[in-house]
C-alpha cells in the first residue's frame, strides 16, 4: 500500500512540472532562433531579454531564475556582451546591463535582486544628464565567485576566483582572488584560506 502511494504521489509530480518544463523548453528555442547560444542542461525560467538575444552566451548547465533581466545595448559586435560560464546560477530578479561584455566564470552563484553593469554615464557639467555619452568598462567575474543578495557590481570591476561578495555591497574597485568584501562601497573584510 506504501508504494501505492509513493508511486501515485510521483506520477502527480511529474504532471504538475511537465507545462513548466515544456514552457522552459520553448523558451530556449524561441532565444536561440533569435540568435541566443545557449548551451545544454540550461534552465531558464521566466527571464526577460528585452533586446539584442544575439549577444547572450549561456554555457551548460547554467540557470537563471525567475525575473532575471538580460539586457544589452548598442551595435551588434563579433563577439556576445554576456557571457555565463558552465554551471554558473543567476537567482531570482538580477539584472545583467552590458553595453560592452560581462564575463561570469563556472561554477558561481549569484543572489537575488543584484545589479552588473559594465558602463554609466559621463557627469560632464554642460547639457542634459541624459545627452551625456556612455562610458563603458568590461566586468569579469570569475570561477566560484559568490555575489551576495542585492550586491550592486559597477563597471570595470575584476571579481577574481573564489571571491565572496557580500549582501548589499557596492563592488566599485577589483576584487582580489579569494577576497571578502562588503559594504558600501565595499572593502576586505577577510581574505579565504589565511
Amino acid at each position: 500500500m506504501v508504494q501505492a502511494v509513493s508511486i501515485r504521489e510521483e506520477f502527480a509530480n511529474r504532471i504538475m512540472r511537465y507545462p513548466g518544463a515544456i514552457a522552459m523548453r520553448l523558451r530556449i528555442a524561441r532565444l536561440r532562433l533569435l540568435g541566443a547560444r545557449i548551451g545544454n542542461r540550461c534552465w531558464i525560467r521566466r527571464v526577460s531579454v528585452p533586446r539584442n538575444p544575439w549577444d547572450l552566451d549561456l554555457s551548460d548547465g547554467v540557470a537563471l531564475d525567475d525575473g532575471v533581466i538580460l539586457l544589452s545595448s548598442g551595435d551588434r559586435g563579433s563577439r556576445p556582451k554576456i557571457h555565463i560560464g558552465p554551471r554558473t546560477y543567476v537567482n531570482r530578479y538580477t539584472m545583467l546591463d552590458a553595453s560592452d561584455r560581462i564575463e561570469i566564470g563556472k561554477d558561481s552563484m549569484i543572489g537575488p535582486f543584484c545589479y552588473i553593469t559594465d558602463h554609466d554615464h559621463a557627469a560632464g557639467v554642460e547639457g542634459r544628464r541624459a545627452d551625456q555619452p556612455l562610458l563603458s568598462v568590461p566586468v569579469t567575474i570569475g570561477e566560484n565567485v559568490w555575489i551576495g543578495a542585492g550586491a550592486i557590481i559597477l563597471k570595470g570591476v575584476l571579481i577574481g576566483a573564489n571571491a565572496i561578495i557580500g549582501a548589499g555591497a557596492v563592488v566599485t574597485h577589483s576584487v582580489d582572488e579569494s577576497e571578502v568584501v562588503a559594504g558600501v562601497p565595499a572593502k576586505s573584510i577577510q581574505q579565504r584560506g589565511r
